[in-house]
């Protein structure tokens, strides 16, 4: 975790409180009308856990300080530059460096600008076309074209992400899951969103880079060190390993903790499959060696590519998701090992 004092979004150090007002108790409906905000909006963070009320009265009522106030006003903010709850609680906790998730807000505004500037394309290509009978139906034309064109661009560039990152000696049929988990052919269908299709650019120019490239493929060479390739068939390991998302998908969803059994038992079982035995329990030489390979090469380009991932495959994100939970309960396994 990243939860150095420069990089906290801790508010004592961001604000000087007002003394006089510092021990003032404000209202829900106070709090809204200095801030801009709306009772509702205040009381869903409360619920999520962003902004827990100072104290509740006796009669039920949240109660809050100029503290307090001052956090709202520094998740309104991150929220108008656009920023998720969820990157907002890391950064306040301090588990996101601040540089790194405006790095992140950074990539995701130049792929609104890509789209905003591919939606403007059409229409002015659109507007151009005065021998059009009907602009409507060139526009819808214009951008199935442009749908079909990426379709097919898309196919391409995980075709050479799957040559240039991979070794030659490398099972084809096993490259799919490693990296994205579906078949090339089958990723994306039917008429495309303007951020999806600026997110194949996206795509396009990071794996034109031979830097990214490289260091990609060194980093999966790295992995393939430490893992033992399955000795079952590539649809049965994938089952398995989907089954394993799934439960540690539900385990998230019902608020479990990385520490939590039930979690630590689905980490070891993900473990279990690339290792060299059938059955648990998986040795801690083995645990620790695939799991610190696992975070070491978490750089800031595979984050990236599964952010455009995400953009382009919305089905994904609930995997992203699973994902930084996971990395949090291998984390909290491997402190645990070096303190036996």
């Amino acid at each position: 975790m990243h939860a150095n004092a420069g990089n906290r979004l801790g508010t004592t150090h961001y604000h000087k409180v007002d003394l006089a007002a510092k021990d003032e108790k404000f209202s829900i409906g106070q709090v809204a009308k200095i801030t801009g905000s709306s009772v509702p909006t205040v009381r869903y963070y409360d619920e999520i856990g962003l902004l827990t009320p100072a104290e509740i009265s006796s009669g039920g009522h949240r109660l809050y300080t100029a503290e307090e106030i001052w956090r709202l006003k520094l998740i309104l903010t991150l929220r108008y530059l656009n920023f998720g709850i969820d990157e907002i609680q890391k950064m306040i906790s301090g588990d996101i460096p601040v540089d790194v998730a405006i790095e992140w807000q950074m990539e995701a505004l130049d792929i609104q600008i890509r789209t905003l500037a591919r939606m403007k394309s059409v229409l002015l290509q659109t507007k151009q076309n005065k021998g059009a009978t009907d602009s409507l139906s060139y526009m819808y034309e214009l951008v199935e074209s442009i749908s079909a064109n990426t379709l097919e661009r898309e196919k391409f560039i995980l075709e050479k992400v799957f040559l240039s990152v991979f070794p030659e000696h490398f099972p084809f049929e096993w490259r799919e899951i490693f990296l994205l988990g579906a078949k090339v052919s089958t990723l994306l269908e039917g008429k495309l969103s303007a951020a999806q299709m600026a997110a194949i650019d996206e795509l396009e120019e990071m794996f034109n880079d031979p830097q990214i490239v490289q260091e990609m493929r060194s980093d999966f060479l790295s992995f393939l060190e430490v893992v033992h390739l399955p000795r079952i068939s590539v649809e049965a390991w994938s089952a398995r390993l989907l089954n394993n998302h799934k439960q540690l998908l539900k385990a998230m969803e019902q608020h479990a903790t990385p520490d939590s059994p039930v979690v630590q038992e689905n980490i070891q079982e993900y473990v279990l499959l690339f290792a060299d035995v059938d059955e648990l329990p998986v040795s801690d030489s083995f645990f620790r060696r695939f799991t610190e390979k696992i975070l070491s090469i978490q750089s800031e380009n595979v984050e990236r590519f599964r952010r455009i991932c995400s953009i382009l495959y919305p089905s994904m994100q609930p995997y992203v998701n699973t994902n930084e939970f996971f990395y949090e309960a291998i984390k909290w396994r491997l402190e645990q090992m070096d303190k036996e």
